[in-house]
């Protein structure tokens, strides 16, 4: 399939590892130019090196996305790079298992700095070039527990609540002038960060993190009987970049594995 991507140019933020590698590494393969934001700056070049030897140009911007300048200094780059900014795919974001009641005011405020308002900063900041330019592709990751909460991960999933309500605004608000939005909402998927936390999960209740990852498997089981790889979930960002997709926007596609049981 022909995406038409060849010579466009994508934001990718969390782009050090896990998904966010993956999609900008996938946007390279199509002939997208990327601008990668992440936090580390070697893990970024790690990327970027994969993403060139594609034959494209790719642009490391080290920032922390929480930080109020970054969203204005990433767009900027972009255009001083480039001229344009075509796909824009809001990534980055974290979380740190904790019961709800143990959760401070600073908790909830850090997880949506962190998974909300870091990506409607970056969209505010990149959105007017694209439509100023009549085309553009907004791309917001957010997750299942957006839609079904998880009581350990509270400001997270109601941050991610908040990113897919704010994608479907975006795209009522935007779609007219050529700039579609719309979300993806991964299931449970192998990266760093979920391996990261199943080991900090197991040394906390003296367990291995292969015991916890099958604890996790039968509290939420996958209908298809396993957790997701970062290129199924950067494969949908692509598809959703491309001008294949020019008549989805709004839209909110689970990539879960059949985790939902209610969309």
């Amino acid at each position: 399939m022909e995406l038409g991507l060849e010579g466009r140019v994508a934001v990718v933020t969390g782009a050090s590892r896990g998904i966010g590698r993956q999609i900008g590494i996938d946007l390279a393969a199509e002939g997208c130019h990327v601008v990668l934001c992440g936090r580390d700056p070697a893990e970024l070049e790690s990327t970027a090196g994969v993403a060139e030897a594609l034959d494209v140009r790719a642009v490391v911007v080290a920032v922390d996305l929480v930080e109020r300048h970054a969203a204005s200094h990433i767009a900027r780059r972009a255009v001083d790079e480039f001229g344009r900014i075509d796909v824009l795919v809001n990534n980055a974001g974290g979380n740190v298992p904790r019961k709800l009641l143990a959760l401070t005011a600073d908790d909830w405020q850090a997880g949506f700095e962190q998974n909300f308002f870091s990506a409607v900063r970056l969209t505010q900041a990149c959105l007017p070039v694209m439509q100023a330019a009549g085309w553009g592709r907004i791309i917001n990751v957010a997750s299942t527990f957006g839609l079904e909460p998880d009581p350990y991960f509270g400001p997270y999933s109601a941050a991610k609540a908040a990113l897919i309500n704010y994608s479907k605004n975006l795209a009522k608000a935007f779609s007219a002038d050529g700039v579609l939005t719309n979300c993806i909402v991964p299931g449970v998927t192998l990266t760093e960060g979920v391996e990261a936390n199943a080991a900090a999960a197991a040394v906390r209740q003296s367990i291995t993190a292969d015991d916890v990852m099958a604890k996790m498997m039968e509290k939420d089981p996958p209908a298809v009987g396993r957790f997701g790889d970062p290129a199924e979930v950067a494969a949908a960002v692509v598809f959703l970049a491309g001008e294949s997709a020019s008549w989805i926007t709004g839209a909110c596609l689970a990539v879960d594995g059949g985790t939902l049981r209610g969309c």
